[in-house]
């Protein structure tokens, strides 16, 4: 079909070319048949153009936009409109003004009705109506013999006071249109919604004003205020669609992750709304990282799915999911299970898309990072063959980085099996003295000579056998009313030196 469109075209030029040889000398008609809006009609309208050009113009004049630009013009829009015209034909044109001025009369039509697509009347009653011009031609247009900088063409002035949730409205009275002050009354919602009235003459109304004119026209001024409402309303989802279409990149990072020379890094990459699941669908990538001077481990990575909808016209709410990828394989490649979790937030809408898109992706990477800070999986990671333990080193302080000192000498004992409480450890070791008085054990510091019975000992060492049981090395038995010590379950590992404190 492409093949016979060209042949069709080719065959016309040359037929075009045998017609108008007299005419025209062969550059000029070389150049005409070459002018590729012409070309674009396959020269359906070539001819017509042949026949009532002036012959005597040259090609030269031609290319600097004289005749034939003002006729290719014409061309274009005689296309384009041409289910309009009454004569449909061009060839029942009898010469370039008889079809100019009929253009012309449908250019004034067809301007005139995309003029009222570009804005929405909201009210009329009387002679009163009340207009929300949606762009800069309509401002324009309908707030004509004002002095509103609004109306001024190419001045952004329009784009200014119409941006994010402004609304502007124009309330027009039909019957007393030159009078000087109220002929025309502008009325203004900033981001706030806080209103504010201008006069014809662009001047702030006075309070006093403004209070006549709503008490005469409460119909007109509700109306105007239900549609910003409105408008605001479809304006917030407006903001939160290109908020999350919002290519961007923020991370979060954990410097020297578990006092390791890794750090440890959340990234993500996006936003992208999903048009095939509607409104309030959008998408982005996560990247979880180990990196350090000497390398960088790519450890998981996932989509993020993001259900959002408008709260009010200043938040929003957010259901934030995640689903892992194919992506990531190899040695370095640890499954962090973000799939069995998720966030349910509500964000405020910041001063723009990109702030609030901005926002919204610093808070994940901070909550994702949060999550899995303590994740065993990344921990083991970072401690390679080692097993590792969290101490509590704000409350105690013991990290058990050597075996020495007081507790090599419980490694030690319950090394030798021996079987006893706290106190019975403490006295091997002469921390402690003891003696029986009766059937009750009472102890005293050494060399203290001050005995008391085994309730006022219960602290002793306290910090350490509590960082002992929790880093694993030591662990108990009840027997009775007693508490035995026993080894725990990384009791091995610590004497063999392959247990960490994070």
């Amino acid at each position: 079909m492409k093949f016979m469109g060209i042949l069709l075209r080719e065959g016309r030029k040359e037929d075009l070319k045998k017609k108008y040889s007299t005419k025209f000398n062969e550059e000029d008609l070389d150049f005409i048949l070459n002018i590729s809006d012409l070309i674009d009609f396959n020269h359906k309208y070539t001819d017509f153009v042949l026949k009532n050009l002036n012959p005597n113009a040259s090609a030269d004049e031609l290319e600097n936009l004289n005749q034939i630009e003002e006729v290719i013009e014409l061309i274009k829009d005689f296309n384009k409109y041409s289910s309009q015209f009454p004569k449909k034909d061009i060839n029942q044109y009898v010469s370039f003004n008889e079809l100019e001025s009929v253009i012309n009369f449908v250019r004034i039509k067809n301007k005139d009705k995309e003029l009222e697509g570009q804005a929405k009347k909201i009210y009329e009653k009387g002679d009163f109506v009340v207009i929300q011009p949606k762009t800069e031609q309509a401002s324009c247009k309908y707030g004509s013999n004002t002095k509103w900088c609004v109306t001024s063409k190419d001045s952004g002035h329009f784009g200014r006071y119409t941006a994010g949730r402004q609304g502007l409205y124009f309330i027009i009275n039909k019957a007393k249109s030159t009078n000087k002050n109220y002929s025309k009354v502008a009325i203004h919602f900033d981001d706030s919604g806080d209103m504010r009235y201008w006069d014809s003459q662009d001047a702030p109304m006075t309070q006093r004003e403004v209070d006549v004119f709503e008490y005469a026209f409460p119909d007109m001024i509700e109306s105007i205020k239900n549609d910003y409402k409105k408008y605001a309303g479809s304006m917030t989802d407006r903001i939160l669609t290109e908020t999350f279409n919002m290519m961007g990149e923020n991370s979060a990072e954990n410097k020297n992750y578990l006092r390791s020379s890794y750090n440890l890094s959340t990234l993500i990459r996006g936003f992208q709304n999903n048009p095939d699941l509607g409104f309030g669908h959008s998408e982005a990538r996560l990247s979880i990282s180990l990196n350090s001077d000497k390398e960088n481990k790519l450890i998981d990575e996932y989509q993020v799915f993001i259900t959002y909808k408008s709260n009010g016209e200043t938040m929003f709410t957010a259901n934030i999911g995640f689903a892992g990828t194919d992506e990531v394989s190899g040695d370095d490649f640890e499954d962090l299970g973000l799939e069995e979790w998720g966030m349910n937030v509500t964000y405020n809408i910041g001063r723009s898309p990109a702030e609030t898109a901005e926002g919204v992706r610093r808070h994940i990477t901070h909550r994702v990072l949060d999550h899995i800070v303590n994740n065993p999986k990344l921990v083991q990671k970072v401690a390679g063959t080692s097993r590792v333990w969290r101490a509590d080193r704000a409350n105690y302080g013991y990290t058990f980085g050597k075996n020495k000192g007081l507790i090599k000498k419980l490694v030690d004992w319950l090394d030798k099996g021996t079987i006893g409480t706290k106190l019975d450890f403490l006295v091997d070791i002469g921390k402690l003295d003891k003696k029986i008085e009766g059937d009750k054990p009472l102890y005293s510091a050494k060399n203290r000579n001050t005995f008391e019975p085994s309730s006022r000992w219960r602290g002793q060492f306290s910090s350490f056998f509590a960082s002992a049981k929790n880093a694993g090395i030591l662990d108990y038995r009840k027997i009775g009313k007693d508490f035995l010590l026993k080894k725990g379950n990384n009791f091995d590992a610590f004497k063999s030196g392959e247990l960490k404190a994070l």
